[in-house]
């Protein structure tokens, strides 16, 4: 038996796709699993990139297409209709831009429950073709879901309500990864808060994909964050020596004398959510009079929106 020899599975022929596959396009798109034939017209009208596609004259004729990068290159026609190979683009994920392009009732801003695998395909691709209208669509919905401000960082928290059809936690990643290929600047504050906030194994683990400086914002960011939760706990001592300066607990023996400090480690693994005012104090100090606890959870809360 010859033990060199290499045996190598079938390689795949794309197919056309069942249902982005229209009798009168006049164009078929090429990917690694699937052909496209739709319509030359509605990707023009939609995309920038295409536009300036077709109205090269060597589409459909062999040779690459000038000017495009690893867009996309002509190729020969199909069954008689001009080819165009989509470089580097996934089957699956060109089948999510087209049916957002030709069938308006597959992709909805306003519903929740549009799955995850479709939003991460479309925020890239949209972009690379220039397909402004799907871009803009789902730069909103996604920004529904982060918060651009305290408070609505504090709702989202409090809610944590599932998305995409998954549970939040399972979503930030994905949708980070996403952002980056885009260059969608606007997501990535709350993006990156939401990654910050697993720990650095999980953070390791997740970013393998994603560019170097990627990873370096991130583990920057958590470093920062942990300083600034740190340091809302650590000085609760402080704020109640304040309190008590002005003669206002209600104790006998004043609550200074035996309050302390506790957990402060937990601070640094956990979410900004958990380092809140009445939540804080009742976490991380010992208990104390109504009064102390009162006046050191309005201050957290005062630092922390300042």
């Amino acid at each position: 038996m010859d033990v060199d020899t290499q045996i190598e599975g079938p390689s795949r022929v794309p197919k056309p796709h069942e249902l982005l596959w229209f009798s009168d396009g006049n164009v078929v798109l090429a990917t690694d699993t699937y052909l496209f034939k739709v319509h030359k017209s509605l990707l023009a009208l939609h995309s920038s990139v295409f536009r300036d596609m077709f109205e090269l004259p060597n589409v459909g004729h062999g040779d690459p297409i000038p000017g495009q990068g690893d867009a996309g290159a002509a190729s020969e026609a199909y069954e008689g209709v001009p080819m165009v190979t989509l470089i580097g683009d996934k089957g699956e994920d060109v089948a999510h831009l087209l049916r957002a392009v030709f069938g308006p009732d597959y992709y909805n801003r306003d519903d929740d429950d549009t799955p995850l695998e479709t939003i991460v395909a479309l925020l890239p691709l949209s972009t690379k073709y220039d397909f402004k209208v799907v871009r803009k669509n789902v730069i909103l919905h996604i920004s529904r879901h982060y918060a651009m401000t305290l408070q609505e960082y504090d709702a989202l928290y409090i809610k944590k309500a599932p998305m995409f059809g998954k549970a939040r936690n399972q979503c930030h990643f994905p949708l980070l990864a996403a952002a980056v290929t885009a260059n969608v600047d606007v997501l990535l504050p709350g993006l990156f808060l939401a990654c910050s906030e697993f720990s650095v194994r999980e953070i390791f683990s997740n970013t393998q994909s994603m560019p170097r400086e990627t990873l370096c914002k991130l583990v920057d960011g958590r470093e920062a964050m942990a300083y600034v939760k740190c340091e809302l706990i650590s000085f609760l001592a402080e704020r109640l020596r304040r309190y008590d300066a002005s003669g206002e607990c209600l104790l006998e023996t004043p609550c200074l004398e035996e309050a302390y400090v506790w957990d402060i480690g937990d601070v640094v693994i956990a979410s900004l959510g958990d380092v809140i005012g009445e939540k804080a104090a009742d976490n991380y100090l010992s208990p104390v009079c109504k009064g102390c606890s009162s006046f050191v959870a309005r201050t957290i809360d005062e630092e922390r929106e300042g």
